[in-house]
């Protein structure tokens, strides 16, 4: 589906505002010179390989923050994910990582993994999973 220009750049400036509020890690830095496909996007690297693209947008009313994970040769482990997960979403949002239906998949980096936070105070609208004991 595609978005109005209007809504492309209200998620444009979500998502610069998101990258300014990040206070990194040591080893990370920000990709500058994007590909023109990447418009809008903010991208990062890390010392040890990792590359990180994150975006802000808008899905079924709420925002959302998109973050992309991945590595040149083998899928990022759990400590990479979690690592990504804690410098670029924070601890106090809850981070999801979706399995979606196979004919809603869509693949176009081998060694990728994504994660996604509800931005909205309300919350993500997922239950307590944890409420019953461990997740």
């Amino acid at each position: 589906m595609l978005i109005s220009e209007e809504e492309w750049q209200a998620a444009k400036a979500r998502t610069d505002v998101w990258a300014r509020s990040l206070a990194l890690p040591n080893g990370w830095l920000e990709i500058r010179n994007l590909p023109p496909q990447l418009e809008g996007q903010r991208a990062f690297e890390h010392i040890d390989g990792r590359r990180v693209i994150g975006t802000v947008g808008q899905h079924e009313g709420r925002w959302w923050l998109h973050v992309s994970v991945s590595r040149a040769k083998y899928i990022p482990s759990y400590e990479d994910l979690a690592g990504v997960k804690a410098a670029f979403v924070g601890e106090d949002l809850q981070a999801l990582q979706i399995f979606p239906r196979r004919d809603e998949h869509v693949n176009i980096h081998p060694y990728c993994l994504h994660l996604w936070a509800c931005l909205e105070p309300e919350g993500d609208g997922l239950p307590a999973f944890g409420a019953e004991g461990t997740i």
